[in-house]
């Protein structure tokens, strides 16, 4: 349309001045006018379209790379906002559910509470019995420690009795006695003096007690026994005959027979001859002998008299009879058991529960008074 309105307006131009009278000249230069504006207004109309539309291309994607962008980013955050909602239900629920729970342990604790409140209820009507009966106790017990030290001083009584009883020993008894003794001490009650009277009575009557040192009879028991070992034969001993028939034997026989006739008499005698001791009587003999050591243990701590002197005298007999009493082994032997012959072995032991017994009653007394004073105040 530019180039026919070019034409146009041209075409126009050359109505409008048909007049004026042209030379060559200025019909060249007007050739070369028309030419010139001809060729320029056709250059430009071509390139400027191109750029025109090129500058719309552009304009055009650049819109809709935007426009993608932008959706993108729209979509990206509608579905942060679903997670969001969704995640904001969650929570919603949970809220709900925790306000259901809350609701729950809150009547968990109203019901806990009245329970605690019925338990302290019943606790302090629990306290307050207690209270009344330890008053009540306390009323009844006014001397706890009066008591207390009247049942300690009992029951080493009554062990002082076992002792005597079970194991014999006076001076184990006396002990426990004096320790009671001194625990009613203590006590400022002039109707304790009974109770310590017959105390005082059987630790006396167990200060007269002869005393066996058994321990000490026993360690030399022990060791006779360990003696028993080195004790020899006597020097004559029966020596065994060895048989030998030939005629040499019988001629040296002859001949110690003639030698020994100037020095030994032969006399007859009523009495039997005792015979020799051997080597295996020895040890018979030994074993008994040990034997009859254990029976005075056992006499000894059995406190039999007689079975004691027994079991010495014959071990006497045994050494003296069986074994060389010369030697420095037998000797000793000897000399221990002449040592412990005659030694008394049994122990008389006294009535020592007097004064447990008088305690028993001073105690049965005093409850039977508090259990009257008890009944008059009720």
């Amino acid at each position: 349309m530019s180039k026919e309105s070019e034409d146009t307006q041209t075409a126009t131009d050359a109505d409008i001045e048909p007049e004026v009278p042209e030379t060559s000249e200025t019909a060249a230069s007007s050739e070369a006018d028309v030419q010139v504006s001809d060729q320029t207004p056709t250059s430009e109309g071509r390139w400027l379209p191109m750029l025109l539309a090129g500058l719309a291309m552009l304009a055009t994607a650049g819109v809709g790379w935007f426009g993608w962008t932008e959706f993108a980013r729209l979509e990206q955050q509608i579905q942060s906002l679903a997670q969001q909602v969704e995640s904001v239900s969650g929570i919603q629920t949970q809220l709900a559910a925790t306000d259901n729970r809350l609701q729950g342990l809150t009547d968990e604790l109203s019901r806990l509470g009245g329970e605690i409140q019925r338990s302290d209820a019943r606790n302090q009507a629990v306290i307050d019995r207690v209270e009344s009966v330890a008053d009540a106790l306390a009323r009844a017990q006014v001397d706890t420690r009066t008591s207390y030290t009247l049942a300690e001083a009992e029951y080493l009584l009554k062990i002082a009795d076992q002792r005597l009883l079970v194991e014999r020993n006076p001076e184990t008894a006396q002990t426990l006695m004096r320790t009671a003794q001194q625990l009613l001490g203590q006590l400022e009650d002039g109707r304790l003096l009974p109770v310590r009277e017959a105390l005082a009575a059987d630790i006396q009557a167990l200060d007269r007690v002869e005393m066996v040192d058994v321990l000490g009879v026993q360690a030399q028991l022990l060791a006779l026994d360990s003696a028993l070992d080195d004790l020899t034969l006597p020097v004559r001993r029966l020596m065994e005959p060895v048989e030998d028939t030939g005629v040499a034997s019988e001629a040296l026989a002859d001949q110690w027979l003639a030698r020994l006739q100037e020095y030994i008499r032969i006399r007859e005698v009523d009495a039997p001859i005792a015979p020799l001791v051997t080597a295996s009587d020895a040890g018979r003999a030994r074993e008994i002998l040990r034997l009859n050591l254990e029976q005075i243990k056992v006499a000894l701590i059995r406190e039999d008299q007689r079975l004691f002197d027994a079991g010495i005298t014959q071990a006497l007999r045994l050494i003296a009879h069986y074994f060389s009493v010369q030697d420095p082994a037998g000797a000793s032997v000897l000399d221990a058991l002449q040592g412990l012959q005659g030694t008394p072995v049994v122990q008389v032991i006294p009535d020592a529960a007097s004064g447990l017994r008088a305690l028993k009653r001073y105690r049965e007394a005093r409850l039977a008074d508090r259990a009257l004073t008890s009944e008059v105040s009720e």
